[in-house]
């Protein structure tokens, strides 16, 4: 079995356990959806590639209602995003929607957890793969600058020197 599978099973599923979960404070949401984001990035790139069936058990409308309700607790909704980054041009913007972003990744990796679940593991790798790159890859991108950005804006311990970090290096 390749166990980049399962890692990417235990991030999805961390993701949303996430999703379904209690909101916390506002950054520390932006924290937590900057890390998840990244993580699930980096492990759909280590996925294996290839087309195998499955059938997957979508999330009803109703529930990625919830789920979008849920991201409500995010300290932004709303960013400006670059359409096709080769567009030079001022006519390339579009406005995102970090909750929808985070509702649709949600519905996705779902999806492919209710074939993992069911045993169809190279399945579920097939379908997170695919889908990374044709819908919740697109939605992950788009979601992490806006992140790190207002993270960076927004902490002011980030510019506070770290005394640990030389205690560390001892």
């Amino acid at each position: 079995m390749n166990p980049s599978i399962d890692r990417f099973a235990e991030t999805a599923r961390r993701f949303c356990a996430w999703a379904e979960g209690d909101p916390q404070a506002a950054a520390i949401e932006a924290d937590i959806a900057l890390r998840l984001l990244s993580e699930l990035n980096e492990r759909a790139l280590q996925l294996p590639e290839g087309a195998v069936a499955g059938d997957p058990q979508a999330p009803s409308h109703e529930a990625w209602k919830v789920v979008f309700r849920r991201f409500g607790s995010l300290p932004f909704n709303y960013y400006v995003q670059q359409t096709d980054p080769f567009v030079f041009e001022d006519a390339g913007h579009e406005v995102g929607d970090l909750a929808d972003d985070l509702a649709d990744i949600w519905a996705d990796l779902k999806g492919g957890l209710s074939l993992f679940d069911a045993g169809l593991k190279d399945a579920a790798a097939s379908h997170w793969w695919q889908y990374f790159w044709i819908h919740w890859g697109m939605h992950a991108t788009s979601g992490l600058y806006p992140l790190r950005y207002w993270i960076a804006e927004n902490r002011d311990d980030l510019y506070r020197p770290r005394f640990d970090v030389a205690a560390d290096s001892q």
